[in-house]
């Protein structure tokens, strides 16, 4: 004890410091041991999963062994022997069987029949029924015979079809997809009702004038008829949207030409059920620079099938709605006092087939269309006009009706 007492200070921490980084080297090296051990298995795990592919080519071909029935395959219907009764589930009402089939007879007879026969003879081809108070009982059901019956078409040219007897709702149509439909009584011309958008068209280099003349005309239609017309902005003779519209109108006073992309399209229109009035607003030249482009873009487009002949005063484009016995009313200029000048009273015609698909005009309507007065006659003609292009047979209105039925 004495020893102890007297020992050195600095040699005990010495001491003390010793034993501690024994310490720490101890707890160290442990926890080396516990961490390896740790991660050895996951080593060994990467070495377990190695996998070796080998590639053998076989001589076997793969066959698909057919389906196997589980259940035998048997028919819901059976044979019913001949004359056995039926009796009827839902009415005492009794068949009897011919040739082993049944004839199920389910109609509810007024109760007014009772007691009455029918029957119809003929070589085997027999219909006897007997009726009592209780509806139909026991009867001899035989072979029907049938005859010949001639059927006659509702699409006849002369009688169009009629679109409410096919239940065809108008306004469930008029979703943007067409440009025009209506509906005619075959009956009763005037009885016409349906849509239609019309606009000016447009090209490149062609300016329309006159470009209140379509609002003008669309006023008329609604005004004399059914038709529910509105005006679209523009209509440009080289888009596809052209294809749609069952009329086209062009007017100008001043030359031009059109591009060949919008010659194409122009006459592919045409011969594909379009419609297409020209009307020249400078009526009062001799072949002016208006008429020679517009005759011009015909022959382009339609090439030797451009042939202008005269619309006679009993074709349908005078009769279709309103009637022009004595032909399409005088345009041209207008003089002092009211009256009016034109070079010719007639309007050409292009015709493909028996279809009339262009209307040359000399007239200058569209200034008329304008006015606000002393152009009903005019206005007429234009709603002649545009009826004359949705009802015509191949136009690109009919066109659509028999796509839509049949689609329907």
């Amino acid at each position: 004890m004495k020893a102890l007492r007297t020992a050195d200070p600095l040699a005990v921490i010495a001491a003390h410091r010793r034993l501690l980084y024994w310490g720490l080297l101890f707890s160290l090296g442990l926890h080396l041991i516990v961490v390896a051990w740790y991660f050895r298995p996951i080593e060994q795990a990467a070495e377990e999963v190695v996998i070796h592919l080998e590639w053998q080519d076989l001589d076997t071909p793969l066959l698909i062994p057919p389906p196997q029935l589980r259940r035998e395959f048997a028919f819901q219907k059976q044979v019913i022997p001949e004359g056995t009764p039926i009796i009827s589930v839902q009415r005492d009402q009794m068949a009897t069987v011919v040739g082993g089939f049944s004839s199920g007879l389910g109609t509810q007879l007024d109760q007014a029949a009772a007691g009455r026969r029918w029957s119809r003879t003929g070589s085997g081809r027999d219909l006897v029924a007997d009726m009592d108070a209780q509806g139909l009982g026991l009867g001899v059901v035989g072979v029907p015979h049938f005859e010949a019956v001639a059927m006659t078409s509702l699409k006849e040219p002369e009688r169009r079809i009629d679109m409410q007897a096919e239940f065809l709702d108008l306004d469930a149509i008029d979703t943007g997809k067409y440009r025009g439909m209506v509906i005619q009584d075959p009956a009763d011309k005037r009885n016409i009702q349906g849509f239609v958008y019309l606009g000016l068209a447009w090209g490149s280099i062609l300016k329309p004038s006159r470009q209140r003349s379509i609002a003008q005309l669309v006023r008329a239609i609604n005004q004399y008829t059914r038709i529910e017309a509105q005006v679209i902005d523009q209509m440009f003779i080289d888009s596809q949207d052209l294809f749609k519209a069952p009329f086209v109108y062009i007017t100008t006073r001043s030359a031009f030409e059109l591009t060949e992309h919008e010659i194409d399209n122009l006459g592919q229109y045409l011969r594909n059920g379009g419609f297409l009035v020209a009307d020249n607003d400078r009526p009062e030249l001799e072949y002016g620079p208006a008429e020679a482009s517009l005759r011009d873009m015909f022959k382009q487009a339609l090439g030797r099938d451009a042939r202008f002949v005269p619309i006679p005063n009993e074709h349908p484009l005078y009769h279709v709605f309103f009637d022009f016995d004595d032909g399409p009313p005088p345009g041209g200029e207008e003089l002092a006092g009211g009256h009016f000048r034109s070079s010719v009273y007639y309007l050409e015609g292009i015709f493909l087939g028996d279809r009339l698909v262009a209307v040359y005009s000399d007239q200058g309507y569209g200034a008329f269309w304008e006015r606000e007065s002393e152009n009903e006659p005019h206005l007429k003609l234009g709603v002649n006009m545009v009826v004359f292009a949705l009802t015509q047979k191949g136009s690109i209105a009919q066109q659509q009706i028999d796509f839509y039925n049949e689609v329907r």
